[in-house]
């Protein structure tokens, strides 16, 4: 037993490290360089039908314990994919043999995802992402002071952590902080709960320093929401949510400030965004204009920006899926949104809440930005896969 204990956190560890930790001492032999040098070696078609059957074999192990919603939730997992447009594509638009790479590559991304779910029970998986949450934070923060690995918005450079690009940093703290609430509610020892308290301060630093003022408002709004829901305690959730909104503003200064012109910032480009994608939809509303092509649609300028070459996509997770597909990919948003919740419901209240809390944070920053269902996302895929498939195991449901 204690043999398959240590074997499964290292096979954790190494499935999830090389995506949430890259360019590190992991580069070369982690589950993410290697998946992918073997999708990319295989012919298109064998690579996606083995990454099927992988997939569906990882699943029908672990459902298992979810005999109940097995086929609803694997039929869940299965239109995610539909969902991200490569096995999906009306007549007319074409077919290559990448989509076939890329829709795989999203199927391993998922069975990653529930592997570690079936790997760790729940309380173990929550660690496990708070501890790599951590490991970025620090390694984010450390850089930052070096003045490496930075990333430019104007004159403000921004801590990019392991990827150069603060977007994977402040995902994923915003997956941990929740769950590390959630721990410091559920462990009785001092020593825990001060481990952890150290770990949701090097988090938040780690935020702040991504400047990112989507990030920090879903903080903002779900941390007071999860304090009050597992102590109870209205005041200090009042206080948190002040202290939390006080230094948003002062994110929101400092952005300010940087920007050539004071008061020409990103986010009043994004109104401009929004309106051009919300055009986009009504021209498009059956199907959408395809998975990537949104860019390409893209012809306004914004204060001399090529708003095209500036944003990739219009910057709201529901309105870059209703703009690639259509009205069924909203449809199908709002319906896994439901499943989601439903679940959670289901769940026990630390679970409900950590799980919950992480995925409202990661549904508000869709707000403001595209950071879930892409191939290029893989970070956020493969956490919120695990995730998802943790609230399937039968012992999350058994309050204690």
């Amino acid at each position: 037993m204690k043999a398959w204990s240590l074997l499964r956190w290292l096979i954790v560890c190494w499935l999830l490290v090389g995506y949430t930790l890259p360019n590190t001492l992991w580069q070369r032999g982690s589950a993410e360089v290697l998946i992918r040098r073997a999708l990319m070696d295989a012919p298109p078609l064998t690579a996606l039908l083995v990454s099927a059957g992988v997939f569906v074999v990882v699943w029908w192990t672990f459902a298992r314990d979810a005999r109940l919603e097995r086929w609803a939730s694997l039929l869940w997992l299965l239109l995610l994919v539909l969902a991200s447009g490569y096995l999906f594509d009306p007549i007319g638009r074409g077919y290559a043999g990448i989509g076939y790479i890329r829709c795989a590559w999203v199927l391993w991304l998922l069975t990653v995802g529930i592997a570690c779910a079936r790997l760790l029970a729940p309380a173990e998986l929550m660690i496990t992402v708070v501890m790599l949450a951590v490991a970025q934070a620090l390694y984010a923060l450390t850089y930052f002071a070096m003045g490496q690995n930075l990333f430019h918005t104007h004159r403000l450079a921004r801590a990019g952590g392991t990827f150069g690009t603060p977007v994977h940093v402040y995902t994923m703290m915003l997956l941990a902080l929740p769950m590390c609430l959630a721990l410091i509610h559920r462990w009785c020892y001092d020593g825990a709960r001060a481990a952890m308290g150290a770990a949701m301060l090097v988090m938040l630093a780690a935020l702040w320093f991504t400047y990112s003022r989507s990030a920090w408002l879903a903080v903002s709004v779900v941390l007071p929401a999860v304090v009050y829901a597992l102590w109870g305690q209205r005041r200090v959730a009042i206080a948190l949510g002040v202290a939390l909104w006080i230094l948003l503003g002062g994110i929101y200064a400092m952005r300010l400030e940087s920007s050539p012109q004071l008061g020409d910032t990103t986010a009043q480009a994004r109104v401009d965004i929004w309106r051009m994608g919300f055009q986009m939809f009504k021209q498009n509303w059956v199907w959408g204009v395809g998975v990537d092509n949104v860019r390409l649609r893209y012809t306004s300028t914004w204060r001399g920006y090529a708003v095209s070459t500036w944003y990739g996509a219009p910057e709201n997770q529901l309105l870059l899926w209703l703009c690639e597909r259509g009205i069924w990919g909203g449809l199908f948003a709002l319906a896994l949104a439901v499943a989601f919740v439903r679940r959670l419901r289901l769940c026990q209240r630390v679970c409900r809440w950590g799980w919950g809390g992480a995925l409202l944070t990661i549904g508000i920053l869709g707000m403001f930005q595209s950071v879930f269902g892409r191939v290029e996302e893989g970070v956020e895929t493969v956490l919120v896969s695990a995730i998802w498939a943790s609230t399937l195991r039968e012992e999350v449901t058994h309050d204690a």
